[in-house]
């Protein structure tokens, strides 16, 4: 049996590309990718007069009708138990379960969400579907206005997983494939006074789910809005806009190209399609007249040679509103169709943004600037409601992108909901569109076989018909790691054709075998440099993609002689977890190089589903926590902000990396500085330039500087007017300058702060602690050595090399142990499958407690002991130094040696664990928020006041976290006093409300404990997060970040304190 069917389905496959092959079912079935379908067009919405489409608001529209809301649903697991009875007329499906549309049923307890990456959740048999195959049908009820009759009403559908079939009133009307992008239909002719019912019958898998194999959660149902509009007989179907500005970037020409359609048979003589440009006040743009007869439109003669006139109207605007991210203003288009007797029969409108996108030279332009793209990709992600996302949830996304210096987003991998790029044209994001297309599990078997032809031009068709009048688009993306074939160049070709105004994207068109530098990839040249070994990529894209190359990699890409397009990083600094490091030299050498356009951050949100224990307590779900297979468990957990969409640590690095305003010191004694302007189009007059001088991270001075004029990316000269005359010698100053915005805009307040720096003035620095002087005594016994003094005791042992026991006023300060740690519980990056770097260093993780005992002296002054050990890692040595004072204050010193081949350390520090009675914390150092060394840029220096149990971060895979960086002291305390931790002069500190055993184990947030302890980290320095991917050597740190040296030493000091503020006055 097993081999009879081997054979009859390889014969199946050599069939694919048969002429007149069939397909027992649609839905397998290649060429079968809709019945009945409408064209696609850009969205549109038929009003009754002038002034209502001006609003753009389809709500006060008396012909359109939202479907959305409570549906029937009945759901089976296999294909082969649907049936289409409840299609019929009059079937009764009040015994049936109600569901939300749109929604994603698994959200709502029907079947399985399945998280995977690269492998298809089926076994991959193109065409078939050789698993079983959910089906869901729904039902609904809706009533026909009075007013609608004679008029034609199309049912339209905004996304639906992945294939369906529609009835209405018991007749079939029409099946469709393409999850992402809307499927209409006209039903007018199925239709009857009153009450009506439509009914779908939406399958989980077709033909079609192999060409949407992207990295996210596999998902079902109608997740997109369902409407009605109702049109006249002779209604603008479509509605194609472009705007050209002149060689001075100054006036514009509008040009439109409607279509019209007449659904019977009106004599349309002596109509005209009319068009009105309108301001953001809704005032009229004075303009040529801009109308044309409906009879123009409908028998336009196309040339037999040449390309077709893009403009059926144009007209000459002088000197309008430019759109960009920085300032989108956007007009309205005003058109109607009018009968021969001036009545308006109908009305349309769309946005208008005036800017003309080029790439010439290798530079990437907007309106003749030259502009850096600081993207992002971004998935459709809901933590309660899967791939349908709300309009809410879209505005939230936009606005956040905005008030973290986000300018542009790439729609991975498949077209948005028109409402996403609405949102984009108005508050201003560059958006790369990218069709509905990944075969990655397959990689390039379908765009090398014409049985597929048919569905990715399609895929590209639609999306770009649907969203062509949008601004904000600057480029069409043919899909993601799906090969690269004829398929793809077929795509391309009608893009360019249809759309020359912007640019074509796809990182998978590496290579032209008819460039004399071709390098084949099956060759080991190419292997030597998979990045830049082929440069010349397919003439049919117009930027050069790569994906996930380092700095190094990016700046010989920038200077390679071969590249004469202009280079993005399509996706690059994957945020898998605690991750996103070195975020900053990316972006050095990015502005060092014209040529290169920028990038998007892999990606915006944490996939996470949120679900809740057995005990009731939240987390967020990842792959394989539904018994899904196959899965990729956590890999879908990679975004800068958190599945409830608020900001993760990487977010504010991203943010002050990205600013659009710098300034550095030209003499930083005299407090004279430059900024340099890095915006495309906007002056510096938008924004007030606040300081603030700070002594030992408290605020003493402040003030605002008049701002300085400077041109979009120029540069400009400004002095701080600090009293100098009060500085004291003794103490570190930190000048912050902030610039925020001085009047309130349309994603931010007044007083948003875009932009900072800051710096440390030189010529102050804070004196050591004093030493206090005072009798303290050393005794020694059996393993262990005591210091004692007038109120305190501490207790080394010296065979473990820790602080067993420390007591002031005979109140124990620990609760465990103070002890060495070169460990760190590790990230995603770090536990990336071809990171062998963190991989070698995980022979630390057992150094302490394996470490052998060497000796140990009191030292001279008789307060303190020298404590020597080898470490079980190359005969690395440690030498710990404990020292008291007589009020108490210890004193840690401590020096690791390793031998010529220990790996790198994960961290050099020591840990301890204290009562969690001490509350609250106050440092002073880097913060906010959780930084590390290569991730700390983005956090300011001063002193911070916090609940010790927020000073943890929660990721959804737990892992390392909550460290700070540059910490001058930091102290805990509580009702009864704490402890106070000193640098000398620096440390790295976190504390957890657990261990990291704890830590380590778990796999969710709600699988770790809350401790009666909490466990703090004093650290010379941990390795960065790194983060260029997450999963080769790339994902380790880059080298200045890594614990690479010989030997490394450092000392803090650790004392009682009765409160925070005794803690800050010791300081």
């Amino acid at each position: 049996m097993r081999k009879k069917s081997l054979i009859a389905f390889v014969l199946a496959l050599l069939s694919l590309t048969a002429f007149g092959q069939k397909y027992p079912k649609d839905w397998e079935n290649p060429r079968m990718i809709e019945r009945n379908k409408l064209e696609a067009h850009a969205t549109l919405y038929p009003f009754q007069d002038t002034q209502t489409a001006l609003t753009l608001d389809r709500e006060q529209s008396p012909w359109y009708q939202s479907l959305n809301g409570t549906w029937k649903f009945n759901f089976v697991p296999k294909a082969q138990d649907a049936t289409t009875d409840f299609a019929q007329k009059g079937f009764d499906a009040s015994g049936w379960d109600n569901i939300s549309v749109p929604s994603s049923w698994e959200m709502k307890g029907y079947g399985t969400p399945i998280y995977t990456n690269i492998t298809y959740p089926f076994p991959a048999k193109p065409p078939y579907i050789l698993r079983d195959d959910p089906v869901g049908s729904y039902i609904r009820d809706f009533n026909i206005p009075g007013n609608w009759k004679n008029r034609e009403v199309i049912l339209h559908f905004g996304g639906v997983s992945s294939a369906m079939y529609v009835w209405i009133n018991g007749q079939k009307v029409g099946y469709s494939q393409g999850s992402r992008l809307p499927a209409e239909f006209d039903i007018t002719d199925y239709l009857v006074p009153g009450k009506n019912r439509v009914a779908a019958q939406v399958y989980r898998w077709s033909d079609g789910s192999y060409l949407e194999d992207q990295d996210h959660w596999r998902m079902s149902g109608i997740h997109r809005e369902v409407y009605l509009v109702a049109q006249p007989k002779v209604n603008i179907y479509d509605l194609a806009v472009r705007t050209d500005l002149d060689a001075a970037y100054k006036d514009a020409e509008l040009q439109v190209r409607p279509r019209v359609k007449v659904m019977d048979d009106t004599n349309t003589k002596g109509w005209t399609f009319n068009a009105q440009l309108y301001d953001e006040q809704g005032t009229e743009v004075k303009t040529d007249t801009m109308s044309i007869s409906v009879n123009h439109i409908i028998h336009e003669r196309l040339p037999q040679r040449d390309n077709v006139p893009f403009a059926l109207l144009k007209a000459h605007i002088t000197n309008p509103m430019k759109w960009s991210a920085e300032n989108p203003y956007l007009y309205t288009l005003v058109v109607t169709v009018k009968d021969a007797g001036g009545n308006v029969v109908d009305a349309t409108s769309t946005h208008v943004g005036f800017r003309k996108i080029e790439w010439n030279h290798g530079v990437f332009k907007v309106n003749g600037r030259p502009v850096k793209l600081y993207g992002v990709n971004r998935h459709d992600h809901s933590e309660v409601n899967g791939k349908a996302v709300t309009r809410k949830e879209m505005l939230d996304d936009v606005l956040l992108m905005k008030r973290f210096n986000l300018n542009a987003v790439r729609t991975s991998h498949y077209p948005n909901d028109p409402y996403f790029y609405d949102m984009c044209d108005k508050y201003g994001i560059y958006v790369l569109d990218e069709s509905d297309l990944e075969t990655h599990g397959l990689t390039g078997y379908f765009t090398n076989n014409t049985a597929w032809t048919y569905a990715f031009v399609d895929r590209a068709v639609r999306m770009v018909k649907r969203d062509k009048n949008h601004p904000a688009i600057i480029g069409w993306s043919l899909g993601n790691e799906s090969g690269v074939g004829p398929n793809h160049a077929a795509m391309a070709g009608w893009i360019r054709s249809y759309d020359p105004t912007r640019l074509i994207h796809y990182e998978g068109a590496q290579g032209d075998p008819t460039s004399p530098d071709y390098i084949p990839i099956t060759s080991k040249e190419y292997w030597k440099k998979p990045y830049d070994a082929n440069p010349t990529d397919r003439q049919w894209v117009d930027v050069i993609s790569r994906m996930y190359p380092s700095p190094t990699v990016l700046e010989e890409l920038a200077e390679s002689p071969w590249i004469h397009r202009p280079i993005v990083m399509c996706e690059y600094a994957h945020s898998m977890g605690n991750s996103t490091g070195d975020l900053k030299k990316y972006w050095e050498v990015i502005r060092s190089h014209p040529n290169l356009m920028g990038g998007f951050i892999w990606d915006w949100i944490d996939q996470g589903i949120l679900e809740k224990d057995k005990n009731g307590k939240p987390y967020w779900a990842y792959g394989g926590d539904f018994g899904d297979k196959p899965n990729d468990g956590n890999f879908c957990i990679n975004g800068i902000v958190a599945p409830d969409r608020t900001a993760k640590p990487a977010l504010w690095e991203c943010k002050h990396v990205f600013q659009p305003i710098s300034v550095s010191p030209v003499d930083l004694n005299n407090l004279d500085f430059t900024v340099v302007n890095r915006q495309d189009f906007t002056g510096l007059e938008p924004y007030t330039l606040n300081w603030s001088l700070l002594e030992n991270g408290v605020e003493v001075q402040h003030g605002v500087v008049p701002t300085p004029a400077c041109a979009p990316g120029e540069n400009a000269r400004f002095h701080v007017p600090v009293d100098q005359a009060k500085l004291k010698k003794d103490a570190e100053y930190v000048l912050n300058l902030s610039w925020e915005l001085a009047k309130k805009n349309s994603w931010a307040d007044s007083g948003f702060e875009i932009a900072w720096n800051e710096f440390i003035l030189p010529g102050h620095k804070v004196k050591p602690a004093a030493v206090v002087l005072g009798k303290v005594t050393a005794t020694e016994t059996g393993n262990d050595i005591t210091l004692s003094g007038r109120n305190f005791t501490v207790v080394m042992n010296k065979q473990k090399g820790e602080i067993s026991s420390y007591k002031v006023d005979g109140k124990e300060q620990f609760v465990s142990p103070l002890k060495p740690n070169f460990w760190r519980v590790p990230t995603d990056n770090d536990e990336a499958g071809g990171n062998h770097i963190f991989r070698d260093m995980r022979v630390w993780k057992e150094a302490v407690a394996n470490m052998i005992f060497q000796s140990a002296k009191i030292d001279d002054n008789q307060s303190g002991v020298v404590c020597t050990y080898t470490l079980p890692v190359d005969a690395s040595t440690l030498k710990v130094h404990y020292s008291a004072e007589s009020d108490g204050t210890l004193q840690v010193s401590a020096e690791i040696i390793k031998g010529d081949n220990a790996p790198d350390l994960p961290r050099f520090g020591f840990t301890m664990e204290v009562p969690a009675t001490l509350t609250e914390t106050a440092y002073y150092g880097k913060g906010p928020w959780e930084n590390y060394w290569d991730r700390k840029s983005g956090a300011k220096l001063a002193l911070y006041q916090t609940p010790t149990s927020d000073l943890q971060y929660k990721y959804v895979r737990p892992q390392e976290n909550g460290n700070r960086s540059d910490v001058r002291w930091f102290a805990l305390a509580g009702k009864n006093g704490g402890l106070m931790v000193r640098g000398e002069p620096k440390v790295d500190f976190s504390v957890w409300p657990y261990t990291a055993a704890d830590l380590e184990q778990a796999k969710h947030i709600d699988e770790v404990p809350v401790r009666d302890f909490y466990t703090v980290h004093i650290d010379y320095k941990q390795l960065g997060v790194g983060g260029d991917d997450t999963w080769s050597a790339q994902a380790i740190a880059h080298k200045p970040y890594r614990l690479s040296a010989k030997s490394y030493q450092y000392s803090f000091t650790i004392c009682p304190v009765k409160s925070i503020a005794q803690a800050e006055k010791l300081y």
